[in-house]
């Protein structure tokens, strides 16, 4: 009866493996994926005058299960051109700090310039608050499109690794011969 109960739970964690694998694949390339692989081809520039611009730090918290709250700050850099009807919006973590250099530098950057270049995607021109990739001034880059693009693959990076160690953990628990086999370790050990 208790070996019954053993195979049981050992194929109910190995499918819990496997679905935990997949999922964590699927959100890697639903959330990351798309900002990594956009390229500049990929891009639209919308062109104007600042309207109003400033920033934002605010204190986040955060409570776990077991009732403990970790605080961090979050900063923001909000913006409108007058041409457009839309929300320019960045934020990020910024952990203890009180101010964030990156965000203000930006924002004197924005308040010093006759025009401003936002560059988003093609398909979020109707967007109201469209996700950004660059920001020029007529004097220069203000954000570069590059450093946009690979704040991402830290986090796709891991959550896809993840996942691809989730699923062959799966297959290897289930058929170690077939999955020695496939990876070449037999030859190794004969």
């Amino acid at each position: 009866m208790s070996y019954i109960r053993y195979v049981w739970w050992k194929k109910y964690y190995q499918y819990r493996l496997l679905i935990f694998g997949i999922s964590l694949i699927v959100c890697s390339a639903y959330f990351f994926l798309p900002t990594i692989w956009t390229f500049k081809s990929d891009l639209t520039l919308l062109t104007g005058t600042l309207r109003s611009a400033n920033t934002y730090v605010t204190t986040v918290s955060n409570t776990d299960r077991n009732g403990y709250t970790s605080k961090s700050q979050k900063s923001e850099l909000i913006f409108y051109l007058n041409q457009r009807k839309q929300k320019y919006y960045l934020a990020e973590n910024i952990g203890d700090k009180f101010r964030d250099d990156k965000y203000e530098t930006i924002l004197q950057g924005l308040r010093r310039a006759d025009t401003v270049t936002v560059w988003i995607k093609k398909n979020s021109v109707d967007e109201y608050q469209p996700q950004i990739f660059q920001i020029d001034n007529d004097k220069g880059t203000l954000l570069d499109f590059e450093t946009v693009r690979m704040n991402y693959s830290p986090v796709a990076l891991l959550t896809f690794s993840l996942g691809v160690i989730s699923i062959a953990a799966f297959l290897w628990i289930k058929n170690p011969d077939k999955f020695k086999k496939l990876i070449g370790l037999n030859e190794l050990t004969n």
